[in-house]
């Protein structure tokens, strides 16, 4: 493994660190298939880091006795970039920011006081949690849940009668104007959402965040990043929450999907489920709300700017992000009652915020009250506190790692080694191509012909459909070297438009290329073959 820094994140606080791992003992990394993980590209979503550290210490420790690590490390390199978003990962972590709120990019002032970020959210109970605040007021927009009277439930145009609270996540009125967290400091960075794919639509009605693409500095390092290593031919980006695989288009229908790709995705993702149990989804399709009556460019509810859509359309990359994490289990467990199935209910981004879905939850964490495994997260439940500004108020509600995250231990370790697992089975679909058979033969006193033959011996083809359709995708080329005094009237390089990949078969499909050689018996000739994605091989032959 190497270890360094692809720059600093966006308040310039910490490095965005990268792991580099492979055997340099098989070659260099510029030469090998290339794949690519982050996490923590939210700041909240502080799961994605955690399971991309794991990532590292599965490979590094599964070297030795798992054979799949072992081929992965020997013939490709991966490169790990732990938090995308690493200062707003430890604020999320901490309850606090170690910067000037001001200097942040996109700080706002929102009370108009001159100052910006100098009023947020604060742990004022000492319980090491961000919780939420809440006191009784008749024109409160909060009311106790039917489900659960722990729980909280927007107040209704139609509730005239019962307690109403007034809500705020914990803290104090840090400038003294009389509001709480009225004005919080910036805290994340990248937003999935300022990626030059599909930013805007074509009239700009609808477009991502951000003023222009890669405004955000960290995206901007990861795109710099990914396009300085062309070997790259997949990414991974480690969401939560959901409990799902998923691909592209986040704006478009599958309607525009390549076919071929369609397939690979699909056939590759379904090992993914095999193996975490997460099912797949489009995100366009599967994962956001659509108007049936709307064409793409129209539809409100799609995701613009989104990182996979980058990688994929403008890349030709086989790019994925997987949402960690996922209640679903504890509602397997309780009873589901009158809950909607009609699909995963966890495929639809939010829904851990339904109200029904949180109060068998609830249920769940009464159960299992006390269990080790648990860590202490979970519910708070209300507690009366006096507040400096505010008075009277209780303090309670969902911990920090419960309904985005999950509690750090054996709830975080299964999920974590599945998806190493994955991971490793997903980077093992590289196309990594060989030279099987160099043949020599003579023709006359020092006449010779020289045929190498190769193949792609992975599972995907070295180019996406995507790359070639929008001519991006660089061809594959067998290449003979000859030393002074040798010569040959046929160009030293053949082309390959791709390789075609296995996609897991026992059949090859082999890929030649000839040349009339005069040189002297004994001269040494070296055949290269390279692949931008499938990496490179080479063979010398001596002709006798």
């Amino acid at each position: 493994m190497k270890l360094y820094s692809i720059g600093k994140g966006a308040v310039g606080n910490r490095e965005i660190w990268c792991a580099e791992l492979s055997n340099r003992g098989t070659g260099s990394a510029a030469d090998k298939p290339a794949v690519y993980f982050d996490g923590n590209q939210h700041a909240s979503e502080v799961m994605g880091g955690e399971v991309t550290l794991y990532l590292v210490h599965y490979l590094l420790t599964g070297y030795k006795d798992i054979p799949e690590v072992k081929k992965l490390l020997d013939t490709r390199v991966i490169y790990i970039v732990q938090r995308a978003d690493p200062d707003g990962a430890e604020a999320f972590m901490t309850g606090r920011v170690d910067w000037d709120p001001a200097r942040a990019p996109g700080a706002e002032d929102r009370d108009g006081d001159g100052k910006k970020g100098e009023d947020g959210p604060q742990d004022i109970d000492g319980d090491g949690e961000i919780l939420k605040m809440r006191k009784p007021d008749p024109d409160g927009d909060w009311k106790t849940s039917d489900e659960d009277p722990r729980l909280l439930v927007r107040r209704g145009k139609e509730d005239h009668e019962g307690v109403f609270y007034r809500v705020w996540d914990e803290g104090l009125d840090s400038d003294a104007d009389g509001e709480v967290n009225e004005d919080p400091p910036r805290t994340g960075f990248i937003s999935n959402r300022n990626y030059p794919a599909f930013w805007a639509t074509p009239d700009g009605r609808f477009r991502g965040r951000g003023d222009y693409p890669l405004q955000e500095h960290n995206a901007r390092l990861l795109v710099d990043f990914i396009l300085s290593r062309p070997h790259i031919s997949q990414v991974e980006s480690y969401h939560t929450t959901s409990g799902i695989h998923l691909r592209p288009y986040a704006a478009r229908p599958d309607s525009d999907f390549p076919p071929q790709d369609l397939q690979d995705f699909s056939a590759v993702l379904a090992k993914g489920t095999e193996l975490t149990t997460y099912p797949v989804a489009s995100i366009y399709n599967d994962f956001t709300t659509i108007d049936p009556d709307l064409p793409p460019d129209r539809q409100p509810g799609v995701r613009h700017g989104v990182f996979i859509d980058w990688a994929y359309v403008h890349e030709g990359l086989f790019a994925l992000t997987t949402e960690l994490w996922t209640l679903e289990s504890f509602l397997n467990e309780i009873g589901w009652g009158k809950i909607p199935r009609d699909r995963p209910l966890f495929a639809i981004p939010g829904r851990y915020n339904r109200p029904d879905v949180q109060a068998v939850v609830m249920k769940w964490l009464d159960r299992h009250q006390g269990d080790e495994d648990l860590g202490g997260q979970g519910f708070v439940d209300w507690k009366n506190t006096a507040h400096p500004t505010l008075g009277e108020v209780e303090i309670g509600g969902f911990t920090r790692y419960w309904l985005r995250n999950p509690p750090p231990g054996p709830y975080f370790r299964r999920v974590a080694v599945d998806q190493a697992r994955f991971a490793v089975a997903q980077a093992l679909t590289t196309p990594l191509v060989k030279i099987l058979n160099v043949e020599v033969k003579r023709n006359d006193e020092n006449g010779w012909r020289i045929t190498a033959e190769a193949a792609n011996t992975g599972y995907l083809d070295t180019s996406l459909e995507q790359a070639r359709r929008v001519g991006i995708a660089e061809k594959d080329r067998l290449i003979i070297e000859l030393p002074k005094g040798a010569a040959t009237d046929n160009p030293v390089s053949v082309d390959f438009n791709f390789m075609r990949g296995t996609r897991g078969g026992e059949s090859l499909s082999i890929y030649s290329a000839s040349w009339e050689i005069q040189a002297s018996p004994g001269t040494t000739a070296r055949i290269r073959l390279h692949s931008e994605k499938g990496g490179s091989d080479e063979r010398e032959v001596i002709l006798k």
